[in-house]
């Protein structure tokens, strides 16, 4: 069998590499994605050759990095037979299911999960909001600035306490429980708050009048890319979520020509607002399932 293992920070080392090199979008190429939901989505790693593989609970991915993908796929199939497993991979772009035909012609059985579809963004939108079709978010921004007395920091040691304290708020604001998910991404963010500086973590927050009332954290994928892991406002704040947007990516990502922000989960809100900022892609997954030859 493969060796699979929960990842470690040591991984980081030969992981982020590879996954650099890949040129791959998705939110889940980035090792901070992979370490800090590890415990959430039960994912296991490991490297063959230039390869990372990725195993989620009894899916498998598809690999990322350089070299024989086809050996790849084999040594990930003949794991699934050891460990007596139905093969069946998650979290393929369309990209990848084009690749998997060409190597496995009708061997696969696909289906789509929009739920699960990357929302990506041409990061100069998100900093000019120009045009007819952000007129509404420009006025949330004129109404935020009109209201209150703001600041934007950086985020950094010295002032990550009053950021974790704003994400404890929230929680109570929202109810971060098992009914509604939120106690798992409560998880994974404090992990990231652990681990900020290690992973390469970048951040930013706004105050009104001294008090925290948004943050945003996300990381780099590749140069061309960066990946919005976390974005958390007070509700009492009107445009708090807007504002922090646009501040984060104009002081921090300008450097990028795409940001991810990753999927909505299914949630009919969370849809809304990531298409009201008119992604310049949506990162199709799909999920696969071996038939045989």
């Amino acid at each position: 069998m493969l060796d699979y293992h929960t990842p470690q920070m040591s991984d980081q080392s030969w992981a982020s590499p590879i996954l650099r090199r890949s040129g791959y979008l998705g939110s889940d190429g980035a090792f901070g994605t992979i370490y800090v939901w590890r415990e959430v989505y039960h994912s296991q790693i490991c490297r063959y050759h230039d390869f990372l593989l990725r195993k989620y609970g009894d899916f498998y991915t598809i690999p990322l990095g350089e070299g024989d993908l086809a050996g790849a796929m084999n040594a990930m199939r003949q794991d699934a037979e050891q460990r007596g497993l139905s093969f069946a991979l998650t979290g393929l772009t369309k990209d990848a299911v084009e690749r998997l035909e060409e190597l496995y012609p009708g061997q696969f059985a696909y289906q789509e999960d929009r739920n699960a579809a990357d929302y990506i963004y041409h990061a100069e939108d998100l900093i000019r909001l120009a045009g007819k079709k952000y007129h509404g978010k420009r006025n949330h921004i004129s109404k935020f600035e009109r209201l209150y007395a703001w600041t934007y920091e950086v985020l950094g040691k010295d002032n990550m306490e009053d950021c974790m304290a704003l994400a404890r708020e929230w929680c109570v604001q929202y109810g971060c429980s098992e009914k509604n998910g939120l106690d798992k991404e409560a998880c994974a963010l404090r992990e990231t708050f652990q681990q900020f500086d290690r992973l390469g973590f970048m951040g930013g927050m706004i105050r009104v009048e001294g008090k925290p009332v948004a943050f945003a954290i996300g990381e780099e994928i590749n140069e061309e890319a960066f990946v919005v892991h976390f974005e958390k406002a007070l509700s009492d704040y009107t445009g708090s979520y807007t504002i922090i947007n646009r501040e984060f990516a104009a002081r921090s990502l300008s450097g990028y020509r795409y940001i991810n922000r990753e999927e909505d989960l299914g949630l009919e809100g969370l849809r809304k607002a990531k298409l009201s900022y008119h992604p310049a892609m949506l990162l199709e997954r799909y999920t696969a399932k071996w038939q045989g030859e």
